[in-house]
């Protein structure tokens, strides 16, 4: 059922937002001055599970330029005098070129894939951020922070990834299994 009017293309733009408009919560939320002690060293990481779950649905509307303007952005955020301008808008951009090549190993699957999934995804994303930084700054930066970030997320997933898939916009998880097709193994759709 298709709603036309000013209502269905609210709906359309709001469709369209969500998921920019995620990431740039989950960006500005890296500032907040948390009190709980190890999820403020969590923070850096949540945009990268955003660009991963909205990747596995709708990729489309999560486009490059929008992951280099949130990536650089996050940056400036939080790095200080010194620190490399670019690299998260890399490592989203990497993130999100990933699953989309990997989805057809992702979507559909049980819960723990997805979760395995994300774990190599974010491990990537830390050691490409530590490294990165490292070389720029021409120092070995001690790995201890970055590991405490991956391990936090980690556990952090299955609370916030399920949250952010109910979100989702035509998510195929998301939808009844009525209508999800027709089509049968070895079968095709009408």
């Amino acid at each position: 059922m298709r709603v036309d009017g000013a209502l269905g293309t609210l709906d359309r733009w709001g469709r369209a937002a969500l998921p920019g408009t995620v990431l740039l919560f989950f960006v500005l939320l890296t500032l907040a001055p948390l009190r709980v002690p190890y999820l403020a060293d969590a923070l850096p990481l949540l945009p990268a599970l955003t660009v991963f779950q909205f990747s596995l649905a709708t990729p489309e509307r999560l486009p490059g330029p929008l992951l280099l303007v949130m990536g650089v952005l996050l940056d400036l955020l939080l790095g200080g005098p010194g620190a490399p301008v670019g690299v998260s808008a890399l490592g989203f951009v990497l993130i999100r070129a990933t699953v989309v090549a990997n989805r057809r190993y992702l979507v559909g699957v049980p819960f723990l894939f997805q979760w395995a999934g994300f774990c190599l995804l974010a491990l990537g994303f830390v050691v490409l951020v530590w490294s990165l930084t490292s070389l720029w700054t021409w120092t070995v930066i001690a790995p201890r922070a970055a590991f405490v970030q991956y391990v936090v997320i980690v556990v952090l997933y299955p609370l916030i990834g399920p949250l952010l898939a109910r979100i989702r916009a035509r998510d195929p998880l998301n939808v009844p299994e009525l209508s999800r097709g027709t089509a049968r193994p070895g079968g095709t759709a009408p």
